[in-house]
């Protein structure tokens, strides 16, 4: 009987699909992120179109499209090496690795998808058409 207080060694091949998956996951991921990012700038020119007058809502409101777009950086930029980091901590542990990244990618589309409708809530009408 063995005594020792390491944690029971994995099968090789799933290790090895493991390490895989996660690596091609970390991948996507890296590259999303850059296409999260390149279209969060693009969402600052939004209320270049704002005109005076009186707007509904949250309406060409800057401020609003402001904190989204640096709050969609944040969590991309923070998810993306979130998972990076707790990959590396979850090998070292010999743990099961994919579900960081596969999180990460989650996390980051999702807040892709809740920026944009704050961005089309905040584009004036007919911006964009």
């Amino acid at each position: 009987m063995n005594a020792s207080p390491d944690a029971p060694r994995r099968a090789a091949p799933r290790v090895v699909i493991d390490i895989v998956v996660s690596v091609v996951l970390l991948a996507f991921g890296a590259v999303l992120a850059l296409i999260v990012l390149g279209y969060a700038t693009l969402y600052n020119g939004l209320t270049a179109g704002c005109g005076r007058g009186p707007f509904e809502g949250i309406q060409c409101n800057a401020t609003v499209l402001s904190i989204t777009v640096f709050a969609l950086m944040a969590v991309t930029i923070l998810s993306y090496f979130l998972a990076v980091g707790m990959v590396i901590v979850s090998l070292i542990r010999k743990r099961l690795t994919f579900w960081w990244p596969l999180g990460g990618v989650i996390v980051i589309i999702a807040a892709f998808y809740i920026a944009t409708w704050i961005a089309g809530m905040v584009a004036p009408a007919g911006a964009g058409s």
